[in-house]
């Protein structure tokens, strides 16, 4: 009997059980790239679709080692594309800080992780943003437009406390 069809297979059972574990133990960045997407506005409530797009945007677990920035929003609200824009300059300011940026569209959640984090942390009104701190708890929330001032002021506040 030859080995020689197996070692092949040997190989590659390996090499995927090492991609594996490594992707299990990498910190996860979800929502990566953040930008705007194309066409919407900031004037009219048009529905041009979820005003974020990103890379990365199915992974919606909180981070354990750094704070977590949950952004909720709805495709064809004004006041999500206005307040998308700030969470997309945030992100640029932020992105190599340790913060996971997660961002869920209400009305089409990515998947049961996205689901779930509705149902713990959404109230139901558009826009809202959650900081979670590395445990998982929530350290601040806020409904509607937010200054980028403030919310960089949160998130300051929860890099320092982080450790």
């Amino acid at each position: 009997m030859s080995t020689a069809g197996s070692k092949p297979a040997t190989v590659l059972a390996a090499l995927a059980a090492c991609l594996i574990a490594a992707l299990l133990l990498a910190p996860a960045r979800a929502a990566e790239n953040l930008r705007l997407a194309h066409g919407i506005s900031f004037y009219q409530d048009i529905d041009t679709g979820f005003p974020i797009v990103a890379e990365k945007m199915e992974d919606v677990v909180p981070a354990t080692d750094s704070p977590t920035f949950i952004f909720f929003g709805a495709a064809g609200d004004l006041n999500t594309n206005r307040q998308a824009r700030r969470v997309v300059e945030l992100y640029r300011r932020y992105r190599t800080s340790g913060v996971k940026f997660v961002v869920i569209d209400v009305d089409n959640p990515s998947g049961e992780g996205a689901r779930q984090l509705i149902r713990q942390h959404y109230r139901g009104y558009i826009p809202f943003e959650i900081i979670l701190d590395k445990g998982g708890q929530k350290i601040w929330s806020k409904t509607g437009e937010i200054e980028l001032r403030l919310l960089e002021g949160q998130l300051d506040r929860a890099l320092a406390s982080r450790s």
